[in-house]
C-alpha cells in the first residue's frame, strides 16, 4: 500500500514537471528567442551533378545561364581591345612607313661633299702652283681636285676645264713714223676668238686669234686712195694663276708666257705699202677684281722686250732700214658679268702700242718730201674695244 502510494506521487511530480517545461518552451517560440532551421544535408561532390561527356567521352564543361552571359560578354571584350592594339599598331606603321618615304626638300644636285657655302677662310690653303704642276706626272690629281670638290663653291669659275671666248672688236690702228710709206692710219672691224684650256684650276694653255673684215690704209699718193688691208693677230700662252681665297669673290692674278706673231697685209701691186709682220716672245700679267659673285674687274698688260720685225717687198721695194729693235707694250681693262661660271658676257678696251726703231737709210726717198731719211722710227698703236660672249666647261 506504502509502495504504491509512493509510486503515484511521483508519477504526479513527473508531470508537472514535464508540463511546465513544454510551456516554457512553447513560450521561447511564441517570443522568437527560438527559431526553426531547416538542416541540409551535404552529399558528396561525386554525387552533387553528373558528369556530362560529349560522343567521343570527353567531359564537356556545363555552366549556368548566367555564367555564359559573363563569359560571353568577356570574350567580346578581349576581342574589342584586341583589334584596338592591332588597329593602332597599324596606323602608327603607316606614319612611319609615310614619314620613311616623305620626300626630302628640294636640292640642286651636287656632288658629294660638294660645297654650297661662299665663304672664304685664312686656315684654308689652296695647292700651290708646283704642287698641281706635279700632279700632272703624278697621281695627286685626284687629290687637288678632291680639294676643289669640298672647299670651292661649284659655280666658281676654277671648276671650268675648258672656256671659248667669241668676241666682235672695233679697232683703230695708228701709225706714225719720219718716213713716209710707214705713216697711215686705219679703222676696221674684226672677230676675236680664244680658247682658254686648263689642265688644272691654276695651269692652262692659250691661244688667241684676231682677223680683221673689210680694212684698209691711207695711200701715199696725191689722190687719197685708200688700199685693201688684212690684219691677223695670234697670241699663244702658257697661263698659271693665284687666288687670293676660296671664295668665288677671290682676287686673283694670272702670268702668261706669250709667243705673239702679227702681221698686215696688202696686195702685191700696190706701191704706196709693205707688208709688215712682227713676231716674238712676251709675258703678260692680268688681275681679276670682283666686286660680287656675278661680276669682276680685269686690268692687265703685256711687255714684248724683243721682237722681230720685217718689211716685204709690194710692188715698190720699201725698205726703212736695217732692223735694229723693235719692243711692244700693251694695256687692258675689261669686266665680266658672270650668269653662271658656263656662261659669261665680257668686254674689254685695250691698247697697244709698238716701237720699231731702224738703223741707216731707208731704201727709196720719202714720196712727201723726195728726201731718203736715216734712222727712221715707227710707233705703231692700237686701239680695240671688244664686247663677247665667253662659254666655260
Amino acid at each position: 500500500m506504502k509502495s504504491s502510494f509512493s509510486f503515484l506521487i511521483f508519477i504526479a511530480l513527473f508531470s508537472l514537471t514535464f508540463e511546465s517545461s513544454a510551456q516554457v518552451g512553447l513560450e521561447g517560440f511564441s517570443s522568437g528567442r527560438y527559431e526553426v532551421r531547416k538542416s541540409n544535408k551535404r552529399t558528396p561532390a561525386s554525387e552533387s551533378a553528373p558528369v556530362v561527356t560529349d560522343s567521343d567521352g570527353v567531359a564537356v564543361r556545363t555552366l549556368k545561364t548566367s555564367e555564359l552571359e559573363a563569359e560571353e560578354k568577356a570574350r567580346k571584350e578581349a576581342e574589342a581591345k584586341k583589334a584596338a592594339e592591332k588597329l593602332a599598331l597599324e596606323q602608327k606603321k603607316a606614319e612611319e612607313q609615310k614619314a620613311n618615304t616623305a620626300p626630302a626638300p628640294a636640292v640642286a644636285a651636287k656632288p658629294a661633299m660638294e660645297k654650297t657655302v661662299d665663304t672664304d677662310s685664312s686656315e684654308v690653303q689652296e695647292p700651290g702652283i708646283s704642287e698641281q704642276a706635279e700632279s700632272l706626272f703624278s697621281n695627286k690629281a685626284g687629290k687637288i681636285y678632291e680639294f676643289y670638290r669640298e672647299q670651292i663653291h661649284p659655280d666658281d669659275i676654277r671648276n671650268n676645264r675648258l672656256e671659248l671666248d667669241v668676241m666682235p672688236v672695233v679697232a683703230y690702228n695708228d701709225s706714225q713714223s719720219n718716213y713716209g710709206f710707214r705713216d697711215y692710219q686705219s679703222f676696221f672691224n674684226a672677230l676675236s676668238i680664244r680658247a682658254n684650256v686648263w689642265f688644272t684650276p691654276l695651269i692652262g694653255v692659250s691661244g688667241r686669234i684676231l682677223f680683221s673684215f673689210a680694212a684698209d690704209v691711207d695711200s701715199v699718193t696725191a689722190d687719197q686712195s685708200r688700199i685693201p688691208a688684212k690684219y691677223e693677230m695670234v697670241d699663244l700662252g702658257v697661263n698659271f694663276r693665284k687666288f687670293f681665297g676660296v671664295s668665288r669673290k677671290a682676287n686673283s692674278l694670272e702670268f702668261s708666257i706669250l709667243l705673239s706673231d702679227s702681221k698686215m697685209t696688202v696686195p702685191s701691186d700696190n706701191t704706196s705699202r709693205a707688208r709688215l709682220k712682227t713676231q716674238g716672245l712676251g709675258l703678260g700679267l692680268k688681275g681679276r677684281i670682283p666686286t660680287s659673285a656675278d661680276y669682276a674687274w680685269t686690268v692687265g698688260g703685256s711687255f714684248f722686250p724683243r721682237l722681230q720685225h720685217s718689211e716685204s717687198e709690194t710692188g715698190v721695194a720699201i725698205q726703212s732700214g736695217a732692223a735694229e729693235e723693235s719692243v711692244r707694250i700693251g694695256l687692258d681693262i675689261g669686266g665680266e658679268w658672270k650668269f653662271t661660271r658656263e656662261s659669261q658676257m665680257i668686254w674689254n678696251l685695250g691698247a697697244s702700242v709698238e716701237r720699231n726703231v731702224f738703223d741707216g737709210a731707208a731704201g727709196i726717198p720719202d714720196p712727201s718730201t723726195g728726201l731718203t731719211p736715216n734712222n727712221v722710227s715707227v710707233t705703231n698703236a692700237f686701239y680695240m674695244l671688244s664686247l663677247g660672249y665667253r662659254w666655260g666647261h
